[in-house]
């Protein structure tokens, strides 16, 4: 027993946290990089496990006052939502932010390339010597042509690009550095060879408009011009909620718009025409009753949803944490939230950190050493001329 106790008390339990919040995320990004979800059983198991490992994490980290004290604001909040609306999306992203004290975002993007590149090559390799059901039916295009496309193993071909997308841009994070022509074409190529395949026009928008922002921030070198990356969030949020309200079906440029975007604003708008807007969460039932479809729309499905209070306070966080992102010239992350604020837009999706790791960027509000390198130097990661990993 008594070297039970010696063994105990010579572990560094800060360190073993730290470890296994890696593990927690490392379990969470193979979970949502293979498209499991909560109506799969085996993704129930990858849950139990990740829960298991940030419990772990909670329970060796010692919290400041202030930390412990806006950790259980958000907590509470994550609660609400979850009992009120049954989406547990909001809970993980603040127990995810709440685990992150004394871990470093470098080693989370290097987690990702790493996990989604191996399943993306499973998934793709497998449908094509068919280990996996390659997904292959027809899907009208443009004019109404039906042509082929393919989900290669996933349930949709959108998610099929969603996982290239996703890869895609964790990539350019990690090499963000290197980042030149050479790195623009075969970007691009394996983007628009994913997009024959699955033609998903909204993945490939986001990723040219990537590569827009990328190039933007290479060239402009003035400080003052990129305060427009971090507004971002601020108007596409405010972009959603004015398509949403004055939508009218007879407005040739809102009834354009709302055809590019597959009847999104449309759906929007009816459900606020039936529901209304609240304080506070509200039951999806309430949706049901009058049902139009997904609110494929993270800002207005947090309104929506979750309520003007928690929408309101969502907006400020995000706000807040890429003005402090800003400050610190940590651009190539301020490119990255702005590239997900437009998918946002389109998706609910960014709400999810396995999936859209950088919305864990507000945590630096909270732990400002979030983006310190592994060895301790004091520099943000957009300042330094080596990938962050390092």
């Amino acid at each position: 027993m008594s070297r039970v106790k010696q063994w105990f008390g010579e572990i560094d339990w800060r360190q073993f946290g730290i470890v296994s919040y890696y593990a927690y995320f490392a379990v969470n990004v193979l979970a949502k990089a293979f498209a499991y979800d909560s109506g799969d059983n085996i993704y129930k198991y990858f849950m139990y496990t990740g829960i298991f490992f940030l419990a772990i994490k909670l329970v060796t980290t010692k919290y400041t006052l202030r930390e412990l004290l806006v950790c259980c604001v958000f907590l509470g909040m994550g609660l609400t939502m979850y009992i009120v609306t049954k989406s547990a999306t909001m809970l993980l992203l603040f127990l995810t932010i709440m685990g992150l004290k004394d871990c470093k975002f470098g080693r989370l993007i290097q987690m990702s390339v790493y996990i989604r590149m191996v399943v993306a090559l499973i998934m793709v390799v497998g449908s094509a010597y068919g280990i996996f059901d390659i997904g292959y039916k027809t899907k009208p295009d443009t004019n109404y042509i039906e042509m082929p496309v393919y989900s290669f193993g996933f349930n949709e071909p959108n998610m099929a690009f969603l996982t290239i997308f996703i890869l895609l841009m964790v990539l350019l994070y990690y090499n963000y550095e290197r980042l030149n022509a050479l790195w623009f074409f075969a970007t691009a190529a394996v983007a628009f060879l994913f997009y024959e395949w699955t033609f998903c026009r909204t993945g490939i928008a986001v990723f040219l408009f990537a590569w827009m922002l990328i190039i933007f921030d290479k060239l402009v070198k003035n400080k003052r011009v990129k305060i427009v990356l971090a507004l971002s969030v601020l108007v596409g949020a405010l972009f959603s909620f004015c398509a949403m309200v004055f939508y009218a079906g007879d407005n040739p440029l809102l009834h354009l718009l709302n055809h590019f975007v597959s009847g999104r604003i449309y759906i929007m708008n009816s459900y606020l025409t039936d529901q209304g807007l609240a304080f506070f969460p509200r039951n999806q039932e309430l949706f049901y009753a009058s049902y139009y479809g997904l609110i494929d729309n993270c800002y207005m499905f947090m309104l929506l949803y979750g309520g003007w209070i928690m929408a309101i306070v969502y907006l400020i966080v995000m706000c807040a944490a890429m003005y402090r992102l800003y400050e610190k010239e940590c651009y190539r992350e301020l490119v990255m939230i702005s590239v997900f604020a437009l998918y946002g837009v389109l998706e609910q999706f960014v709400m999810n950190a396995f999936m859209n790791p950088f919305i864990l960027l507000a945590g630096i509000l909270l732990y400002p050493g979030l983006l310190e390198t592994e060895k301790g130097r004091k520099k943000a990661y957009g300042k330094l001329p080596y990938p962050a990993n390092s």
